[in-house]
């Protein structure tokens, strides 16, 4: 069984994440597309450091990490020098490369690091002083003149794992058709033997193309998508890349259905749905949120001015809208489930899944909150116990699987969900 390197609620080794790469000159310039790919919730940014006009001086080159680390609260941020032999801008020594990347990861503003491997000397030691920051170490190799046999490839691959690195990276160039094919080929094979060691490969040019969407099959983690501009040849529009893994997913998985997460008020359901469209890549839907938009009002004035009925006959309007979509994740109101006809609805078009809370916490979570009509004027422990109760047969009936959520991390509990689905779909798909 493969296993994944966990950071910021991604699992890198698992389904492709899509990074995308930042290749500015300009300090501004730089910030701005890091600002605006964090505000799109990009999945993984890789700041390309050798296209940077300052990259000679370490205190700027800090200075904008630190800026860019702090832009990437919920995205993975890759730090990269690649060198002129291996395909990039940079001019800079071995030497110089080298207390570069140990002033980066003593900085821990990176969450992983981009190590040339072939171009690096004393890579165990380097790996070792980067781990020491708790940075994950990318060992990369590019070729772009050929595709080496598939025994070096290997090799290749091989010899960058036995060295300590936490990933490793092999891009080459394609001369044939058949080139493409044993890069897959090989990465399958690699993580085969390795599966404890996340892999990234990719064909690059238009040839290889179909090495950079097919991850999920063969076993490459990251794929690379083009944002203002290509880092390398071959790269698709990062939205575009996107929507075609996610194709991809569905067709090789059998699933496309929507998770409904359910609870009571104050269980964590809007701080999961986060979680999962981390790992996931699915959107969100907060079926409060979008009532208060279509009704231009909270939820406390719709109850006020159009009553409890009203509000639960607009909530079962939404859900009718809802399952007839797809690869969403619904985060529900606390009273969805009190409808038949809306577990129907969910049962129908998704996997739905209970969040749980004991009432101590549901009360510290929801203590300050003014926006839960329900609980108005009943703010304490043994009304909240008493409306679980009340609710408790409508959960039961509504969910496929219930999770506890009480001092447990919201990236644990999204994985539980996910590996929940998993297995379901594919005992669906067995039987």
């Amino acid at each position: 069984m493969s296993t994944y390197i966990q950071k910021k609620g991604y699992r890198i080794g698992e389904r492709p994440l899509v990074c995308v790469p930042v290749v500015a000159v300009q300090r501004e310039e730089i910030l701005a597309q890091v600002r605006k790919l964090s505000d799109e919730r990009t999945q993984m940014i890789e700041w390309r450091m050798d296209w940077y006009e300052a990259v000679t001086d370490t205190a700027q080159v800090l200075e904008v990490l630190q800026t860019l680390q702090k832009m990437c609260k919920s995205t993975l941020l890759l730090a990269t020098y690649r060198s002129k032999k291996q395909g990039g801008e940079g001019m800079l020594s071995k030497d110089c490369v080298r207390k570069l990347l140990i002033a980066l990861a003593e900085s821990k503003n990176a969450d992983l690091l981009d190590v040339e491997y072939f171009e690096t000397e004393q890579t165990e030691d380097l790996f070792h002083r980067i781990h020491d920051s708790g940075t994950i170490v990318v060992a990369s190799h590019h070729n772009f003149q050929e595709t080496p046999s598939a025994g070096e490839m290997l090799a290749l691959l091989s010899q960058m794992q036995a060295s300590g690195a936490d990933i490793v990276k092999l891009a080459v160039m394609p001369r044939r058709q058949t080139d493409v094919t044993e890069l897959l080929s090989v990465t399958a094979q690699f993580k085969e033997r390795f599966p404890n060691t996340p892999v990234i490969t990719m064909s690059m040019g238009s040839m290889g193309v179909v090495s950079r969407i097919c991850g999920e099959s063969f076993g490459s983690c990251v794929t690379f998508g083009a944002g203002e501009k290509a880092s390398a040849p071959g790269q698709m529009d990062r939205k575009t890349l996107t929507q075609v893994l996610q194709l991809l997913h569905q067709a090789i998985t059998g699933g496309d259905a929507n998770i409904y997460l359910i609870g009571f008020m104050g269980t964590g359901k809007s701080t999961v749905a986060v979680a999962l469209r981390q790992l996931c890549g699915m959107d969100i839907i907060d079926t409060d949120e979008e009532l208060v938009r279509r009704a231009g009002m909270s939820i406390p004035e719709i109850f006020q001015t159009r009553g409890q009925e009203a509000f639960r006959e607009m909530e079962s309007e939404l859900f009718r809208e809802l399952s007839e979509t797809k690869n969403q994740i619904v985060s529900c109101g606390g009273g969805a489930i009190l409808r038949e006809e809306n577990r129907m609805l969910m049962k129908q078009s998704g996997t739905v899944v209970q969040l749980t809370a004991e009432p101590e916490t549901i009360l510290e979570r929801v203590r300050h909150d003014h926006n839960r009509p329900i609980l108005e004027g009943k703010k304490n422990v043994p009304a909240i116990r008493a409306l679980l109760d009340e609710r408790r047969e409508a959960y039961e009936l509504a969910r496929d699987m219930a999770i506890v959520t009480d001092g447990r991390k919201t990236q644990d509990i999204a994985a539980e969900i996910l590996d929940y689905i998993k297995e379901r779909t594919r005992c669906t798909t067995e039987h």
